[in-house]
């Protein structure tokens, strides 16, 4: 669906026209709706939103901020610390680690730059490394993470809304387009001086957005599925 039909279908639906619901009014109404639905779309957990994002590595610089687009859930982060090769940092719990760590020399003492040596935790928006010495590397850092779908800009545009606008950036999956129509009507029915009453089908809404974020699952059919059984030894333990 473009946004140019979304408009359509939600003044069909509200019985309004370009006058008593604007453009600009819908462009509000769309895009509260849209988040609310990409934020369900990530229980899907099929990467749908995942760009890697890069940072340069500075010299004996521990902490580094994160994309400013960031929807929630970080899937991964490597980093060049050895100025040349990506090694996988893994999470790092700083409540829990027993030993000292207050100063640079604490961490270089107690973590390294190769393949297991090396950590990282969040903190407030941030990310911080806790590895060997941090050496300058351009693009050294690199964060693959869930970012925000691109807000719609225009009620008159003719390009589907599941098209990413950029290679940095995601469109709106099609699944979610016909629940962003319904969700966009409750919200403006809900805005009336005095509220209209909704139908049963806008009442059951959030049962159609379950469903709509159920087809978001399993994009890949060629998935390998472990299960995993019990194993008994013999012992009572």
């Amino acid at each position: 669906m473009t946004p140019a039909k979304l408009a359509e279908y939600v003044r069909l639906k509200t019985r309004t026209n370009s006058t008593t619901l604007t453009n600009a009014d819908l462009i509000i109404l769309a895009n509260v709706v849209k988040d609310k639905l990409i934020s369900r779309a990530l229980e899907a957990d099929e990467d749908l939103f995942l760009v890697p994002t890069y940072l340069n590595l500075v010299a004996n610089q521990r902490e580094y901020p994160l994309h400013s687009d960031l929807l929630s859930r970080i899937k991964r982060v490597e980093a060049k610390l050895d100025g040349t090769s990506f090694v996988k940092l893994y999470e790092f719990d700083l409540p829990a680690y027993k030993g000292v760590i207050s100063t640079e020399a604490d961490i270089v003492a107690h973590f390294g730059n190769g393949e297991k040596e090396a950590f990282f935790d969040i903190m407030r928006t941030a990310i911080w490394i806790y590895s060997g010495t941090i050496t300058a590397v351009t693009a050294g850092l690199k964060i693959w993470l869930n970012t925000k779908v691109a807000d719609i800009t225009s009620m008159v545009s003719t390009t589907d809304m599941s098209e990413d606008p950029t290679t940095t950036t995601h469109g709106i999956p099609l699944p979610l387009h016909k629940v962003l129509g319904d969700g966009m009507v409750i919200e403006w029915k809900d805005s009336r001086e005095k509220p209209i009453t909704l139908t049963q089908r806008e009442m059951a809404h959030e049962l159609e957005i379950d469903r709509a974020v159920s087809t978001l699952k399993r994009a890949n059919y060629d998935r390998d599925i472990i299960g995993l059984t019990n194993y008994n030894d013999g012992s009572q333990y």
